[in-house]
């Protein structure tokens, strides 16, 4: 079967909105199925678009205070999310990351420190597995996050229950 990179691209941006009405739908907190409640806040950076090519058009919320209502406004007039800054959080570990939904890219991921300096300097390996670990527990996360969409997403409850929630959150 031959996926086209738009229809990627639909599908990328359709999960960041529905991941971010997900997580305001619990101020925060999403429940994983096997996992238990997992926290995802949008922060600070959120990239919304429509269209194609030139006539492609692109709002951009940003600020570190920003609680992005555009986004919102955005979402109402058609514009999907391309691009938004997340933080999330799996018990104690919280990683800070852009994902562009397009390409279902991480850029610039922000891990939490959990070795000392001396520590550090005796134990790099130790460092840099625990790193990998970490990378690997948040790519893990977004796919699972990924899955409950898809699965939510191909069910006939999407038309039936969550489309109406979502426009009804977007209205607020």
């Amino acid at each position: 079967m031959d996926v086209s990179k738009a229809n990627l691209s639909f599908l990328g941006r359709e999960f960041l909105t529905w991941l971010w009405f997900k997580s305001e739908e619990r101020n925060g907190t999403i429940m994983v199925p096997n996992v238990g409640d997992i926290e995802i806040v949008f922060v600070r950076r959120l990239i919304l678009a429509s269209g194609e090519g030139q006539y492609s058009e692109t709002v951009a919320c940003q600020g570190l205070h920003s609680d992005l209502k555009e986004g919102k406004a955005a979402l109402r007039k058609g514009k999907k999310i391309k691009e938004a800054r997340l933080k999330l959080s799996i018990e104690t570990d919280d990683c800070e990351f852009t994902f562009k939904a397009d390409t279902f890219q991480f850029q610039t991921v922000k891990l939490p420190v959990t070795m000392n300096l001396d520590e550090e300097e005796k134990d790099k390996d130790g460092r840099i597995l625990e790193r990998i670990y970490l990378t690997e527990t948040v790519i893990g996360m977004m796919e699972k996050l990924f899955s409950l969409f898809l699965n939510k997403r191909l069910s006939p409850a999407w038309t039936s229950e969550e489309v109406p929630r979502i426009n009804k959150w977007m209205q607020e």
